[in-house]
């Protein structure tokens, strides 16, 4: 009985390695990039304007809070691990309240893109989440 030689892929099963890594360190410079710009972008919190005529004023603050912190976990998470899992969960929880504001508040269909990109957002955050 002939063995099966698989040693002709172990090059490209590498280079599949190296790919996915380069494309995981492109999604969380993408996320943390995103996230950062959009907790800096609801500073300063002014009573009346934006999330606060949604929100009350406590969850419009744990919103960018988490935004921005979530962001800066992700690319402190290239130092010390349990940083990106922790920055995940923050991203991943605002945009699980941002999905369910957008379709059950707000009334948008769920195929619109004011619900599909939190929904979208919180899966790549999920990949850091769940990565062993």
């Amino acid at each position: 009985m002939n063995r099966l030689d698989f040693s002709h892929l172990k090059g490209a099963v590498l280079m599949g390695m190296h790919l996915k890594g380069a494309v995981l360190m492109g999604m969380r410079l993408l996320l943390a990039f995103v996230f950062i710009k959009a907790g800096m972008g609801k500073w300063p919190v002014v009573d009346g304007q934006g999330l606060t005529n949604a929100l009350p004023l406590f969850l419009v603050y744990l919103v960018v809070l988490f935004e921005f912190l979530g962001g800066v976990f992700m690319i402190l998470g290239l130092k010390f691990e349990e940083l990106t899992k922790i920055g995940a969960l923050m991203i991943a929880i605002v945009m699980v309240g941002a999905a369910y504001m957008h379709y059950f508040v707000w009334g948008d269909p769920f195929a619109s893109k004011d619900v599909l990109y939190p929904i979208s957002l919180m899966l790549i955050s999920l990949v850091f989440l769940t990565e062993e």
